[in-house]
């Protein structure tokens, strides 16, 4: 299976600049728990990813204000990011754990050939064929 098989096509993005507050707002009323952070909504240039976790423990349980506290300062580089024609089967999710954090969940960010956000693979551990390596 490719990636474009498995993503949700056009999947709703926070902007860089958005402010954490905004962005947990957004999470809340799309009722999505992760989402990719992009330069802006017209060109969607992946910088990384941005989850509900993460507001908790990188901004609140740090002692900084929601309303002040801008996404990319957030959010996360290292998600796992792949092109439309990745074939799934066989493809190894590494999730490379910092000492200090104790979850994480697996996403895959699909992008075109210029980087452009074009979907987005919330479940990758319920497609038949990924492995999720914990590290």
């Amino acid at each position: 299976m490719k990636a474009s098989d498995a993503m949700v096509a056009d999947p709703h993005v926070a902007v860089a600049g958005a402010m954490a507050s905004e962005v947990a707002i957004m999470l809340r009323t799309r009722n999505i728990s992760v989402v990719p952070v992009v330069d802006d909504h017209r060109t969607r240039r992946l910088l990384g990813t941005l989850s509900d976790r993460d507001l908790v423990t990188r901004c609140l349980a740090e002692g900084k204000h929601p309303w002040h506290t801008r996404a990319d300062s957030l959010m996360r580089t290292n998600s796992p990011v792949v092109g439309p024609d990745q074939e799934l089967t066989g493809y190894q999710v590494r999730m490379d754990l910092d000492p200090n954090e104790s979850h994480l969940r697996p996403t895959i960010t699909v992008v075109d050939g210029e980087g452009l956000v074009i979907g987005f693979i919330s479940h990758p551990e319920q497609i038949a064929g990924v492995e999720i390596v914990w590290g």
